[in-house]
């Protein structure tokens, strides 16, 4: 039966790490051979046999012998249950697999300290070994980290584990994502917000290891790809609202256009206009780059037609003026 099998199997490895004879490194050889030994007999050392390279151990420093990989520290590898092969994480997998690691299926690992296969674990089972394989651990998600001073939840809401202090975030069930709680006031989102790639590097942001922000708008980016970003512009990359308040740039554009008046040829042009801002629509006097929103004073605006005739500035546009479908097709904004 499997009890007698396994209790057998625990006999022989009292054996092993009790004979005085061997070094620890032998005893934890010995022990990894008995197990693929049992693999072997089930007829599945196919199946749970890693890479060819499995006993080479993996290092987040090198230098100083520190275990792990360019993404975390920890002192394992975990096996990915479809193409049953072992990686140091997730990441490591993904970039060179053609499919994705289902951590929430992971059920084998390796102890990168004595090599032994083993059920997946804070603790390495191997009597003589019982490392400690990294100082976070999750069940759930199969994540093991071991940096010093770092902290880590698991969100239930979310399924997965978040940097920071639980105490410190809120479930936003409208998103799906943890909020800072400090910010929860000003939190504006919409269904699904996280659900997203990131509009400047496009990467899926909801299991992203990189900190995200929300914009004013309620979509979400990045926070080192918004820095970059928001050097070079001033609205949001998928609705082109306004990143910031824009009132101080506003009103050095008004000093500019009460400063440079239009040719006379202008004099009775209009504009027909769409405001990112507020997603009004309204009538401006035509200039060769900045058009004023008459019902929320942005000129983050785009224009959707000109015409020649006199009328009072704000005035909603005449209907034979109307573009199709009463917005504009994609188009970036006028500064």
């Amino acid at each position: 039966s499997s009890s007698s099998s396994e209790n057998k199997m625990q006999e022989e490895i009292r054996k092993i790490t009790r004979n005085p004879s061997l070094s620890q490194a032998e005893k934890s050889e010995k022990v990894h051979q008995l197990y693929q030994s049992v693999i072997v007999n089930h007829g599945s050392a196919t199946q749970t046999a890693p890479s060819e390279n499995w006993k080479d151990a993996t290092y987040n420093d090198e230098k100083n012998k520190i275990l792990g990989c360019k993404h975390y520290k920890r002192a394992c590898r975990v096996q990915c249950p479809d193409c049953k092969q072992y990686y140091t994480c997730r990441h490591c997998h993904n970039k060179e697999e053609a499919h994705e690691m289902n951590r929430h299926k992971i059920s084998k690992m390796q102890c990168m300290k004595c090599n032994m296969i083993q059920d997946v674990g804070q603790v390495c089972k191997n009597p003589s070994c019982k490392a400690t394989l990294a100082r976070y651990y999750c069940h759930e998600c199969k994540f093991f980290d071991d940096e010093e001073g770092r902290d880590i939840y698991h969100c239930k809401d979310c399924g997965i584990c978040r940097l920071g202090k639980r105490e410190d975030y809120f479930h936003c069930s409208k998103c799906g994502s943890c909020v800072v709680a400090n910010g929860q006031s000003d939190h504006k989102c919409f269904n699904g917000s996280m659900d997203a790639d990131c509009p400047v590097c496009n990467e899926y942001m909801f299991t992203s290891t990189q900190p995200v922000r929300f914009m004013r708008c309620g979509h979400c980016i990045h926070s080192s790809c918004y820095v970059q970003y928001a050097q070079y512009h001033y609205t949001c990359p998928v609705c082109r609202k306004s990143l910031s308040s824009m009132e101080a740039m506003f009103s050095q554009i008004e000093n500019v256009l009460n400063m440079q008046q239009m040719p006379p040829e202008f004099k009775n042009t209009m504009t027909n206009i769409l405001c990112n801002d507020c997603e009004e629509h309204s009538v401006a006097r035509y200039h060769f780059v900045y058009h004023k929103c008459a019902k929320c004073g942005s000129y983050n605006t785009q224009v959707l037609s000109k015409f020649e005739k006199p009328g009072e500035v704000g005035e909603a546009a005449p209907p034979s003026e109307s573009p199709p479908g009463g917005r504009s097709p994609p188009g970036g904004p006028p500064f």
